[in-house]
């Protein structure tokens, strides 16, 4: 009985520690600190989701500063 309480608290702590590792997040971009787009980046991990956020930061000669918020 002890051994199947262990058992059964490691599964779950090990599958509650992989579902919080992919996050959603807000991507936000500004020009001259005014918030132009706000935009989610889903299921990500967040330093996926900060690369992602930074490859929006050029578009059409404006340059924008984004961030996760």
């Amino acid at each position: 009985m002890k051994r199947t309480v262990i058992v059964t608290a490691i599964l779950a702590a090990t599958g509650l520690l992989g579902a919080s590792c992919n996050k959603d997040y807000d991507c936000v971009c500004r020009v001259n600190g005014t918030e132009t787009n706000r935009y989610s980046v889903r299921e990500k991990t967040k330093n996926a989701a900060e690369d992602e956020c930074n490859k929006k930061q050029s578009s059409l000669g404006v340059t924008y500063q984004c961030a996760i918020e």
